[in-house]
């Protein structure tokens, strides 16, 4: 018995996702992800180039976080991170410590999860944390460069997520 085809592509995604302090750092592309969703679960495209060119994908890898984890501070010189949050209740803290940005000190807090699905692109310079304000739950990295143990591209902070204006660059 032939099962009747039902279409699950993904609708185009929209441009907003939620800003909880109202500012902005250079070069940080926000975009909601737009589930689409039927009996059978939900549907959401991570990264595509039909809307336009992105850099190659060379690696992508899935953080389980425990519920109340917090991840960061962390920082790259040369990759740019693209972290896809999906599920869950996550906040994310950047702050831009690139030395010539006209945002540069500029801070961020942005709620994404299962509510509010959201990719982010973080240019090298800007450190980010994540905290999951809910149960364990997962989300995705899809970093422009591999990690590389010889030269490691990670530079992190160990300081409290509240000491957003100490964030060291190395």
């Amino acid at each position: 018995m032939a099962l009747e085809f039902v279409q699950d592509a993904p609708r185009p995604i929209g441009r907003s996702a939620r800003v909880t302090d109202g500012v902005s750092i250079d070069g940080v592309v926000i975009e909601r992800l737009e589930p689409n969703a039927d009996g059978r679960g939900r549907l959401i495209e991570l990264i595509t180039t039909r809307d336009e060119p992105i850099e190659p994908i060379v690696h992508v890898y899935q953080v389980i976080a425990e519920a109340g984890s917090r991840r960061g501070w962390v920082y790259h010189k040369w990759q740019h991170d693209r972290l896809a949050f999906t599920m869950g209740r996550f906040e994310i803290h950047l702050v831009d410590i690139r030395e010539n940005s006209p945002t540069r000190g500029a801070r961020m807090v942005l709620e994404a999860g299962e509510a509010n699905p959201t990719r982010l692109r973080i240019p090298p310079y800007v450190a980010h944390a994540v905290i999951n304000n809910g149960a364990t739950a997962c989300f995705v990295n899809m970093p422009t460069n591999i990690y590389d143990p010889n030269n490691p591209d990670k530079f992190r902070y160990s300081g409290d997520l509240d000491d957003l204006g100490t964030v060291p660059v190395a």
